[in-house]
Protein backbone atom coordinates (compact mmCIF):
# COMPACT_ATOMS: atom_id res chain seq x y z
CA UNK A 1 0.00 0.00 0.00
CA UNK A 2 2.67 2.79 0.74
CA UNK A 3 4.37 1.84 -2.44
CA UNK A 4 0.72 2.35 -4.45
CA UNK A 5 -0.01 5.53 -2.53
CA UNK A 6 3.59 7.03 -3.56
CA UNK A 7 3.37 5.88 -6.40
CA UNK A 8 0.20 8.13 -7.20
CA UNK A 9 2.09 10.76 -5.83
CA UNK A 10 0.83 11.20 -2.20
CA UNK A 11 2.38 12.01 0.80
CA UNK A 12 -0.37 10.75 3.07
CA UNK A 13 -2.42 7.84 3.15
CA UNK A 14 -6.06 7.46 5.28
CA UNK A 15 -7.02 4.38 6.53
CA UNK A 16 -10.71 3.88 6.88
CA UNK A 17 -13.01 1.10 8.03
CA UNK A 18 -15.44 -0.74 5.38
CA UNK A 19 -17.70 1.95 6.37
CA UNK A 20 -15.46 4.62 5.31
CA UNK A 21 -15.20 6.02 9.17
CA UNK A 22 -11.69 7.51 9.10
CA UNK A 23 -9.38 5.66 11.75
CA UNK A 24 -5.90 6.88 10.94
CA UNK A 25 -3.60 8.81 8.73
CA UNK A 26 -0.28 7.39 7.65
CA UNK A 27 1.93 10.44 7.12
CA UNK A 28 4.74 11.15 5.15
CA UNK A 29 7.36 9.21 7.62
CA UNK A 30 5.25 6.44 7.37
CA UNK A 31 5.33 6.29 3.64
CA UNK A 32 8.64 7.07 3.38
CA UNK A 33 9.55 3.37 4.65
CA UNK A 34 8.92 -0.30 2.96
CA UNK A 35 9.32 -1.88 6.50
CA UNK A 36 7.28 -5.04 7.65
CA UNK A 37 4.62 -2.93 9.99
CA UNK A 38 1.27 -3.14 9.48
CA UNK A 39 -1.00 -0.49 8.58
CA UNK A 40 -2.30 -0.40 12.30
CA UNK A 41 1.29 -0.05 13.74
CA UNK A 42 2.72 2.57 11.22
CA UNK A 43 -0.80 5.20 11.54
CA UNK A 44 -1.19 7.50 13.43
CA UNK A 45 -4.90 7.18 15.14
CA UNK A 46 -7.61 9.44 14.84
CA UNK A 47 -6.29 12.68 12.75
CA UNK A 48 -8.02 15.79 12.55
CA UNK A 49 -10.82 16.29 10.64
CA UNK A 50 -13.24 18.80 9.63
CA UNK A 51 -16.67 19.02 8.44
CA UNK A 52 -18.21 20.16 4.84
CA UNK A 53 -19.02 23.19 6.13
CA UNK A 54 -16.01 25.05 7.49
CA UNK A 55 -14.77 27.97 5.14
CA UNK A 56 -12.08 27.57 3.07
CA UNK A 57 -9.61 30.35 4.69
CA UNK A 58 -10.24 28.62 8.40
CA UNK A 59 -9.30 25.46 6.28
CA UNK A 60 -6.08 26.62 4.67
CA UNK A 61 -4.93 28.47 7.83
CA UNK A 62 -5.40 25.07 10.08
CA UNK A 63 -3.52 23.61 6.53
CA UNK A 64 -0.62 26.14 7.31
CA UNK A 65 -0.55 25.79 10.48
CA UNK A 66 -0.08 22.06 10.57
CA UNK A 67 1.92 21.76 7.80
CA UNK A 68 -0.63 19.59 5.73
CA UNK A 69 -0.92 19.39 1.98
CA UNK A 70 -4.03 17.23 2.72
CA UNK A 71 -7.20 17.44 5.12
CA UNK A 72 -9.53 15.07 5.32
CA UNK A 73 -13.12 15.84 5.42
CA UNK A 74 -15.80 14.03 7.40
CA UNK A 75 -19.69 13.78 8.74
CA UNK A 76 -20.28 14.61 12.39
CA UNK A 77 -19.69 10.47 13.08
CA UNK A 78 -16.55 10.46 11.37
CA UNK A 79 -17.36 8.93 7.62
CA UNK A 80 -15.02 10.70 4.76
CA UNK A 81 -16.77 12.74 2.54
CA UNK A 82 -13.35 13.45 0.50
CA UNK A 83 -10.31 15.34 1.05
CA UNK A 84 -9.09 18.96 0.15
CA UNK A 85 -5.23 19.16 -0.86
CA UNK A 86 -4.16 22.75 0.31
CA UNK A 87 -3.38 23.52 -3.63
CA UNK A 88 -6.87 22.88 -5.07
CA UNK A 89 -7.81 25.14 -1.76
CA UNK A 90 -5.53 28.22 -2.48
CA UNK A 91 -6.28 27.73 -5.93
CA UNK A 92 -9.93 28.30 -5.21
CA UNK A 93 -9.12 31.19 -3.21
CA UNK A 94 -7.43 32.71 -5.93
CA UNK A 95 -9.87 32.66 -8.71
CA UNK A 96 -12.39 34.42 -6.39
CA UNK A 97 -10.00 37.24 -5.88
CA UNK A 98 -9.86 40.34 -7.26
CA UNK A 99 -7.24 40.75 -9.81
CA UNK A 100 -4.68 43.81 -8.58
Amino acid sequence: MRQRARDQGWDTCFVVTDDRVVLGRLGRHALAFDDESTVEDAMSEGPSTVRPSIGIDALIKRMDERDLTTFPVTTPDGRLVGLVRRADAEKAVASVLPSA
